[in-house]
């Protein structure tokens, strides 16, 4: 096993905030690259890859329940070569084994573990595995095991597995397309999208499907293309932008809106936040702004803008990636409340006021003692039952809001991965640029110009090609054609004259 004086393995030589985690394992861990794949070659080892990303709460626990465990690692090490993926590091790589799992496994998810021949043929797959069987499920020890066995006694039979499996992500890839074949996807007429898009929406708390509900900014922002001359488009679009600025989803305190919702109400998120969903959320209602001048929808707008601001912009103005959902081993910690933490920091007289509010007036309902922070009921309906104007309640709002956040503070933040990449910073530049653009905020424009400011001197270096990702000083993996791409229309929309639907609010 390699392991440097320090106890650390190849992985400390990274920048991955995600590879990092894992350098202490007892795992002999390679970073993806030539001298792990000639390894296997000349030992003729299967390999054994693992995908995640920092902010995956599911990849924290099998580091800590598999990767961190010597008896575990010392069969990891003696019958596999091990390598460690950042998904958004490669989102290449990322993308050709999530299609492997789906095939061997029928899901897909992260952490992605997947078995490979030396030749990079998988032949196994799956995403979490326990570190003990359960249920009927075999754990991480029983995998490995089982695969070790079979590739030392029943060699043909794996080999038969990869090869067919090879053959459907060839068929897959000629079929339908991808970034990593370079294939194009077929266009689908709108109408038919829009049609498709009706029959999965919830007509109740909007968005499409059923839980787990992720916001889906690329479907949002087409309804905006067709909601002024399409009823139905319109009808979907305000009722979703409405329940998600008012759920769970959106950190009703400092803002920023997190991965997805674990029910179809928006009321309970996967609380981790990525910058990529923030981004297009922010030209999505900078756009809905635009289009409707409904000051709820500006408020948002202000909100995430300040988010990212805050807790997801470097010293530099660049903006970092991600920022985790659990704190001390604990989904959601730094955001769930108990009853007693609302009233020690509210008092008697404000918790009863806010508790209708931001829905804490009912049972808790996250992990059995927890509320998590939302709006049951606009807040103008909330006013006018208390004979307000909007804005009156709203001032009260914030001001008992800050006294939360500022309670909130006191907590042990969660991890924030602050590696810089490309294409999220060019979807950053342009979520920003049209909200300044849209509001008429200079300030918005100026961070926009920030940030691309720092992507173009630090992910250029010396004026060469356009790299992926940048962290502690280095600008590594090349870019993909995509990112140039969206890069191009980040500038683009900074570099746009103020129209005539601007308005300042």
């Amino acid at each position: 096993m390699s392991l440097d004086e320090t106890g650390e393995n190849r992985l400390a030589d990274e920048t991955s905030p995600y590879l990092l985690l894992h350098k202490s394992n007892p795992v002999d861990w390679y970073p993806w690259g030539e001298e792990a794949l000639a390894r296997a070659k000349r030992e003729d080892k299967p390999i054994f890859l693992s995908v995640g990303y920092s902010t995956c709460y599911w990849c924290h626990v099998m580091e800590r329940e598999s990767f961190s465990v010597p008896n575990i690692a010392a069969v990891m090490n003696r019958d596999f070569v091990c390598i460690k993926v950042d998904r958004e590091e490669r989102p290449d790589l990322d993308e050709i084994f999530m299609l492997a799992t789906q095939i061997l496994s029928h899901h897909g998810g992260w952490p992605n573990s997947v078995f490979l021949t030396p030749e990079l043929r998988p032949f196994f797959a799956g995403t979490y595995f326990p570190p003990r069987d359960v249920a009927g499920r075999p754990g991480f020890p029983t995998v490995l095991a089982s695969l070790a066995e079979a590739w030392r006694d029943r060699r043909p039979d794996v080999e038969e597995q990869a090869a067919s499996v090879s053959d459907a992500m060839r068929r897959y890839l000629a079929d339908h397309g991808s970034s990593a074949s370079g294939g194009a996807v077929a266009p689908v007429p709108m109408e038919k999208v829009l049609r498709d898009m009706e029959r999965s929406f919830d007509s109740r708390w909007g968005g499409f499907g059923g839980a787990p509900k992720f916001p889906t900014p690329a479907n949002l922002l087409l309804l905006q293309e067709v909601a002024e001359t399409d009823v139905a488009a319109a009808r979907m679009l305000s009722l979703t932008l409405d329940n998600m600025a008012r759920g769970g989803i959106l950190d009703q305190l400092a803002g920023g809106f997190h991965r997805y919702s674990t029910d179809a109400e928006w009321k309970v998120p996967h609380f981790e936040k990525m910058l990529y969903d923030n981004a297009l959320l922010l030209e999505v209602y900078a756009r809905e702004w635009a289009r409707t001048a409904d000051t709820e929808v500006a408020r948002v707008v202000r909100q995430t803008a300040d988010f990212i601001g805050k807790e997801m912009t470097s010293p530099e103005g660049a903006l970092w990636s991600a920022i985790d959902a659990e704190t001390q081993g604990h989904e959601g910690a730094f955001y769930v409340w108990r009853r007693e933490e609302l009233q020690d920091a509210l008092g008697d007289e404000n918790f009863g006021f806010l508790a209708p509010l931001l829905g804490f007036g009912g049972a808790p309902f996250f992990e059995g003692d927890r509320y998590v922070l939302h709006m049951p009921q606009p807040v103008g309906d909330q006013a006018r039952r208390r004979s307000l104007e909007s804005e009156e309640l709203w001032a009260q709002i914030r001001s008992l809001s800050q006294t939360l956040l500022d309670y909130r503070g006191r907590r042990q933040r969660p991890a924030t991965d602050d590696k810089v990449l490309t294409d999220w910073n060019g979807l950053g530049i342009s979520g920003l640029a049209s909200a300044g653009r849209l509001l008429g905020d200079d300030e918005l424009t100026r961070r926009a110009t920030a940030v691309a400011d720092f992507v173009l001197a630090k992910l250029r270096p010396e004026g060469g090609p356009l790299r992926h990702t940048w962290r502690a000083g280095a600008a590594r993996v090349p870019a993909l054609r995509s990112e140039y791409a969206v890069l191009n229309l980040g500038v683009l929309e900074m570099l746009e004259k103020e129209g005539e639907g601007s308005r300042r609010v």
